[in-house]
């Protein structure tokens, strides 16, 4: 037996471009042989301005009503409209109809057809007004109260859906087809699925509330949908989200997760968007804050696509993986705590959408400032800083989509109740000169211990970090005061002191070194450093065995701007045994991890790549 097919029924206020939509949709759905479009019948010349249609005088549309030629019939604006019979015949047959129509009449047809789906066009009262403003047709005062006039509610027991119809009119007709699609390719009884019909108000161009995304949240969480289902919701949901809906969705995720109360008025936490290898500066600034004597419960990443992350690091020295009581007591005991975030913050809702969203290499960004800040707040942070770094290999191109992020990360953070500063910092270079967990520790506790030939960059950036951090003390106040502070804590060793009680609150564990076996490249020629690739240097880290051997990766004995002499050493590979040093050397030979130029003002006309 054949499933009859859905009857859609286009109502929507005058200005609301319903026959515009309908008309792009023609277009965009025309490969589809399922779909009828229906032609109306109307007491008006054919050819008439407007939608195309069968045009009758009176007494013949009289006679078609007559005879039974009509599904329903209507009267609007001193015209009388009718949808042929046919239309029924071809709903039993299992094709799908689209018919402009009366919201009056929506009662009518929903006793004529088998399952009828209403989608109301609309817009704001604004962009309506102008619209039947710009038809010349009507004065100020008409166009009033036309606007004014209350809709017609829909049924009860009639699924209405709709679509905002407010920006060009490529975008309301790609809407328009995207939800009617979805309608006729969706499984049986999905709408019966909480959170189904919402996804299709997000096609439609609405802007979606706390209930919403509730239930939304709930129902691929809970796998209510197919996992075809889900990827296609978050590819829509990720790509649509606008900033009251980053707010929203973080507070759905902050309901599902309890925050931990520390019983303290300031509560610090810091949070980076990554893509800058070696940039391990929070083993440097939670020492730094902790040896202050604010509360510092940092939770961290391991790496997924790098060489390391900054729990890989920390537990080259320290155990790492510590569970919600243990992380209590270590950061009560030594006021912070550097661990691995996989026993903590868990959310059901990140391990089915982070399965789903990383194939899929969609910009999470905004979506992701949801997430990183509802883990924040049920860490109990009230403070956090956040770092965006910027440049062609980061997840952000350019400092004014790092500096618009962090406009949104602050302006949710304090619709969270947190206070948020976030920095656009610049991501063009690796920071420090390790890759790989042991060879970042390294460079971590060469700046804790003060050495001279600690990695400046990473000391400087972790400096500003520790500073904005400790501003938010009453006792500090400014970031300037509070770099002033940070330094004096580090130079006095209070920093590498609050360190070791961290690694022993934590446990302690035997340090990881730098593998033995290693591979020196040198530079083919003498010339001026003119860009290392920090993703090419990662790769070539994780091929040598990071950051599964905690001792793998690369050293860089090289920077950005220094000039070299021909054999003069600029990067060292440590790698886990032979076979990965030859995976590493591959992975060298296949790429150009760093370039150099004959001068530093002409880097575009004579760059010479090392390869090996």
């Amino acid at each position: 037996m054949v499933r009859p097919g859905r009857f859609f029924f286009i109502v929507g206020p005058s200005g609301a471009g319903k026959d515009t939509l309908i008309d792009g949709a023609r277009l965009a759905l025309a490969s589809r042989d399922d779909i009828v479009f229906a032609t109306r019948t109307i007491t008006r010349q054919s050819g008439a301005p407007g939608e195309s249609h069968v045009g009758v005088s009176e007494a013949e549309f009289d006679v078609l009503e007559a005879a039974q030629r009509f599904l329903i019939t209507w009267r609007a604006h001193g015209l009388r409209y009718g949808l042929p019979i046919e239309l029924k015949q071809a709903v039993d047959a299992g094709r799908h109809v689209i018919a402009n129509g009366s919201r009056a009449m929506i009662a009518e047809l929903a006793s004529r057809v088998p399952e009828l789906v209403v989608i109301e066009v609309t817009a704001p009262v604004s962009v309506l007004a102008a619209r039947i403003a710009a038809r010349g047709r009507e004065g100020e005062a008409q166009i009033a109260a036309r606007l004014a006039r209350g809709l017609i509610p829909v049924p009860d027991g009639v699924r209405a859906l709709k679509v905002m119809n407010d920006a060009s009119a490529s975008m309301g007709a790609q809407r328009f087809a995207d939800v009617l699609q979805a309608v006729i390719d969706e499984a049986p009884d999905a709408s019966l699925n909480a959170g189904w019909d919402d996804y299709l108000a997000k096609l439609g161009g609405a802007t979606l509330d706390e209930r919403a995304y509730t239930r939304l949240m709930d129902g691929i969480a809970g796998s209510r949908f197919s996992d075809d289902e889900s990827r296609t919701m978050l590819r829509t949901l990720i790509g649509t989200l606008e900033d009251s809906e980053v707010a929203a969705l973080a507070r759905v995720r902050m309901r599902r997760m309890a925050r931990i109360d520390w019983g303290e008025p300031i509560v610090v936490d810091k949070h980076s968007m990554g893509g800058v290898p070696g940039s391990r500066i929070t083993l440097i600034v939670v020492p730094i804050v902790a040896a202050f004597g604010l509360l510092m419960p940092k939770t961290s990443s391991r790496a997924i696509t790098s060489a390391s992350g900054t729990a890989d690091a920390m537990e080259a020295l320290a155990r790492v993986d510590l569970d919600a009581t243990e992380l209590n007591a270590v950061t009560r005991e030594a006021r912070g705590c550097i661990a691995w975030n996989g026993r903590l913050n868990h959310s059901a809702v990140d391990d089915v959408t982070n399965a789903m969203v990383r194939p899929l290499q969609l910009d999470t960004r905004r979506w992701s400032v949801a997430s990183i800040l509802s883990k924040k707040y049920s860490a109990g942070a009230t403070h956090v800083v956040v770092d965006l770094p910027y440049g062609p290999q980061t997840k952000l191109a350019n400092e004014d989509e790092a500096r618009e992020l962090g406009e949104l990360f602050e302006r949710v953070g304090a619709e969270l109740g947190m206070t948020v500063k976030a920095f656009a910092t610049d991501g063009s270079a690796p920071v420090g000169r390790g890759i790989g967990p042991a060879l970042e520790l390294r460079d971590a506790l060469a700046v804790l211990d003060n050495r001279a030939d600690a990695p400046a960059d990473m000391r400087d950036k972790a400096l500003r970090f520790a500073a904005q951090i400790l501003a938010w003390s009453p006792h500090i106040g400014t970031p300037h005061q509070g770099r002033i502070e940070a330094e004096r804590l580090l130079a006095s060793g209070a920093a590498k002191q609050a360190f070791e009680r961290i690694v022993d609150a934590q446990g302690r564990q035997p340090a990881a070194q730098p593998a033995a076996l290693t591979h020196t490249v040198t530079a083919p020629r003498a010339g001026v450093v003119a860009h290392i690739d920090g993703w090419a240097v990662s790769g070539i880290a994780r091929d040598a065995g990071a950051p599964a051997c905690k001792g793998a990766g690369v050293d860089l004995l090289c920077v950005r701007g220094q000039l070299v002499a021909a054999g003069e050493p600029v990067l060292r590979i440590h790698a886990a045994h032979a076979e990965a040093l030859a995976a590493a050397l591959r992975a060298l030979d296949a790429q150009a991890p760093v370039v150099l130029a004959e001068t530093a003002g002409r880097i575009d006309e004579t760059v010479i790549s090392i390869r090996y």
